[in-house]
């Protein structure tokens, strides 16, 4: 096995001292991989060898005594494999991108190197050239994802920590849908939600559960970029270049899609949204903000941003368990109760609580509770169309203008749906064909409802 760092030390001590070169640690069984790969990247002015491994759990003990910039990891080495030192890797060091090697099959070593939190794969054979351009592309990413566009957001962020229970109230009116249950219909509200909004406000929708979002498949819309584009050119910030990545939602909706990958998720900061959030409140009355049912450093932060805090449960037992676990959390975060709306979505009859108990439950009463209509909701979600448009008359639509109406009541300038409006056209626009995940979602949710 080669001498951890002694490489590195004899041949780039004085190019390490100098500014901007990106430094590397390349983890191989092989030594003589190692000397070519030294050798090769030696070539580069930027590029510095720091440190160097044959098997995962040095090349973990020497990334934590080194830092890189960029680790080049095999995914064979002994012990500790690739796989694992990858997931070692970015739990520790979330500032040092890797870059997975592998013999294997490309579509299934690429998965399970996205999956450890690999930034980039190479298949083995490859050229120099291709490692030295793919530790450039890792390394710049890491820069975009830790230094964010400047824009406005810097210092709401600052005033949010300061204070994290008052919510900004400049702009347009923020409000984030939060589940702490999957399958409450929290996207279905939010969706539905900002559609009824649209009868008086411009409303934009974004579909942050990053990595399973559905509001593209509930309004039967196909996006060719999402917010990953956004964060991934760092141009959260500019209005014209968000405005275009935007698509036409029914009723008039502005939407923001989720990316297309699950993997693309890591792309996308607290600081990319901060900015971003800053950028939509300029141009839009309400901004709805669908959110994913796993507590994670987007949501919360998401939350503290927030007007207002829609929580959705249903009457399960789970669901008010999870939601008074949500609401504990939020406490410790010191964010205003005021600022929480309490949304009870009945799925079915049986096995729900009362909700005079719920309310006890959760020492706060329902501001809005959506009926069970299987017909109503499940057409909706089959056709890609939002109830509030297609049965404006249902009970459960009624229930949801209402929600909208006492929303858009905060909102400078507007008033309250009406709730004998002319409905609106239930027909999505019709777009040209694109190509992407997106559409294939939809076609396969309308045949499995």
């Amino acid at each position: 096995m080669p001498d951890p760092g002694h490489t590195a030390g004899a041949s780039h001590s004085d190019a390490a001292e100098g500014d901007g070169v990106i430094r590397v640690l390349l983890a191989d069984e092989s030594t003589r991989i190692i000397e070519n790969l030294t050798k090769r990247l030696g070539q580069e002015e930027d590029l510095t060898v720091c440190a160097v491994a044959g098997d995962g759990d040095t090349a973990l003990q020497e990334a934590l005594r080194t830092q890189p910039d960029v680790a080049v990891v095999d995914a064979g080495l002994p012990g500790m494999d690739g796989i694992q030192t990858t997931e070692m890797l970015v739990q520790y060091l979330p500032n040092t991108g890797v870059i997975l090697l592998s013999m294997e099959a490309e579509n299934e070593a690429f998965r399970r190197a996205m999956l450890a939190g690999a930034r980039e794969f190479l298949q083995k054979p490859f050229s120099g050239d291709e490692l030295v351009s793919a530790i450039r592309r890792v390394h710049a990413y890491g820069q975009r994802k830790g230094t964010p566009a400047a824009s406005p957001a810097a210092d709401p962020g600052a005033d949010a920590g300061a204070d994290a229970g008052a919510a900004p109230s400049r702009g347009g009116k923020l409000f984030t849908v939060v589940g702490a249950k999957g399958g409450v219909g929290k996207s279905v509200i939010a969706a539905n939600l900002a559609v009824s909004l649209g009868r008086t406000c411009r409303v934009a929708l974004l579909d942050c559960s990053l990595q399973f979002g559905d509001i593209g498949i509930l309004l039967n819309i196909t996006a060719e970029r999402t917010i990953a584009d956004l964060a991934a050119n760092n141009a959260v910030a500019d209005h014209d270049v968000v405005e275009d990545v935007m698509v036409d939602g029914p009723g008039g909706v502005r939407v923001l899609a989720a990316p297309i990958s699950p993997e693309l998720a890591d792309y996308v900061t607290t600081q990319h949204l901060r900015a971003l959030i800053e950028q939509l409140r300029r141009t839009y009355d309400c901004i709805v903000v669908d959110t994913a049912t796993h507590l994670s450093e987007i949501s919360l932060d998401l939350v503290e941003m927030a007007d207002k805090v829609l929580v959705v449960t249903d009457l399960s037992t789970t669901g008010v368990k999870n939601a008074r676990l949500l609401q504990t959390v939020m406490g410790v975060l010191k964010v205003d109760p005021a600022r929480f709306a309490l949304v009870v979505n009945h799925r079915d009859g049986a096995g729900e609580l009362d909700r005079a108990y719920v309310e006890d439950v959760l020492k706060t009463a329902a501001t809005a509770e959506i009926p069970y209509d299987p017909n109503v909701v499940a057409t909706s979600i089959a056709r890609g169309v939002p109830f509030v448009l297609s049965q404006p008359q249902s009970q459960a639509a009624l229930r949801i203008a209402g929600l909208a109406g006492l929303l858009a009541s905060g909102v400078p300038g507007r008033g309250h749906p009406e709730r004998d409006a002319a409905p609106l056209d239930p027909t999505p626009p019709k777009r040209r064909r694109r190509l992407g995940i997106g559409r294939s979602r939809s076609g396969q949710a309308a045949a499995s409802d």
